[in-house]
């Protein structure tokens, strides 16, 4: 049994312990926020009937029972409580992006090691079934080398910090973390990074919409576009696909013809289109990756085991998003 406190009980933090609450492995035994009352929301939703309630996490940190805190402050608040969580030796979760600063990263790094706690991040896309697919049709040379995987979203995040280049730094860093991350697993090495930012939103601090290209030392590429700048409720079109030199890989079944026993219901597909008509649909089981995220990090944590999902996997991805704000502010490519 693995007993848990939470740093921050906000709306990501809910997300983590909706999940966590299904596991029987664990348990949330105590939980911080600066509200009070939402700390007490937070614990009578889910936490254990005698869970610790506390505005102060270095009070919460003191209690010996606690074995691994969820760290879900926003990501400029991320550093204090991590150093204090590894000198308290508990294991530690992290949100992402790890933090602001690469410095406050390797701090964090290097606090857990040096306690001999564990140290993961919340890379979730590592445990979603649909990128991991992806992932495995690629590396199986489906569409050839090199490979372009390409990105296009727009919205607006619930609070204005995400919009605030100091405290989360926008689309390019917040939300497009997650496309380092995994960008990093399928294609390996960053060598360059190109950008062009702007701002929509008079109300954003710094940046709040851009374009960026990673280029890699295996000659892939990932090019994203994404904006946190638009009008609340504002529709944007959405952009998600591979191309190489044998086709595209297209997310979803948009193939002619669905494969004998697919369910859209219990299964989602890539569909792979080449020349001349081919045509080919690559199917995989729909699970929660918040959920899977959940057992293994629990799991490794129990057995005071490294989860899959490392400090160095977070300074890595950290590294390339600053390097694409940095591209955007200067107007020039970023050698990495």
């Amino acid at each position: 049994m693995l007993n848990i406190g939470f740093i921050a009980c906000g709306g990501i933090a809910r997300h983590h312990a909706s999940r966590l609450a299904g596991l029987r492995n664990a348990r949330i035994v105590a939980c911080s926020d600066a509200s009070l009352d939402a700390a007490k929301s937070f614990a009578a939703e889910y936490g254990t009937e005698d869970a610790a309630v506390y505005t102060d996490y270095g009070r919460m940190l003191k209690l010996d029972h606690i074995d691994a805190v969820w760290v879900c402050t926003p990501t400029y608040l991320h550093a204090a409580p991590v150093l204090a969580a590894a000198k308290a030796g508990k294991h530690i979760f992290c949100e992402k992006p790890m933090a602001m600063k690469l410095t406050d990263a390797k701090k964090m790094a290097d606090a857990a090691e040096k306690a001999g706690v564990k140290f993961t991040m919340g890379f979730v896309r590592r445990f979603c079934p649909q990128w991991g697919k992806m992932k495995q049709i690629i590396d199986a040379g489906t569409l050839g080398g090199p490979v372009i995987w390409r990105f296009a979203a727009g919205g607006k995040p619930p609070h204005a910090w995400f919009r605030d280049e100091t405290k989360g730094g926008g689309p390019l860093l917040d939300g497009a973390v997650h496309n380092y991350d995994f960008a990093l697993q399928m294609f390996g090495k960053v060598t360059t990074v190109q950008a062009s930012t702007r701002q929509f939103d008079d109300t954003s601090v710094g940046e709040d919409t851009g374009s960026a290209i990673l280029n890699f030392a295996n000659g892939a590429q990932h090019t994203l576009i994404w904006s946190w700048g638009m009008a609340a409720g504002a529709p944007a079109a959405s952009l998600n696909d591979l191309i190489g030199p044998l086709g595209t890989l297209q997310f979803g079944m948009t193939a002619d013809e669905a494969p004998k026993g697919y369910d859209s219901k219990t299964h989602g597909a890539f569909t792979f289109k080449a020349g001349g008509g081919k045509q080919r649909v690559f199917t995989y089981k729909l699970t929660d990756m918040f959920v899977e995220q959940a057992k293994h990090v629990v799991a490794r944590f129990e057995k005071g085991q490294q989860p899959v999902t490392t400090a160095a996997d977070g300074i890595a991805a950290l590294d390339v998003g600053l390097a694409v704000l940095k591209a955007g502010k200067t107007q020039r490519t970023i050698k990495m």
